[in-house]
């Protein structure tokens, strides 16, 4: 398990919208963060029938063995 900083894009209808945002997901790698990641988005937009989220970066934040001695203190 790592904490992995994913930057999503919103398009709508094949467009960019120009928005974007960064989410901070726990997954096992970083494939599975950014898929969480998108749900996680897709779930809150205004249209989701044409609006949609794409991961356009995603980066580990702390290593697994960091993270399990922070946990251990």
């Amino acid at each position: 398990m790592g904490l992995f900083e994913i930057m999503l894009g919103i398009d709508k209808a094949a467009r960019d919208t120009g928005k974007r945002c960064k989410l901070r997901v726990l997954a096992p790698d970083s494939l599975t963060a950014a898929i969480q990641a998108e749900a996680m988005i897709d779930a809150t937009l205004d249209d989701p029938k044409t609006e949609y989220s794409h991961a356009m970066a995603c980066r580990q934040i702390n290593r697994p063995a960091a993270m399990v001695m922070a946990l251990a203190a």
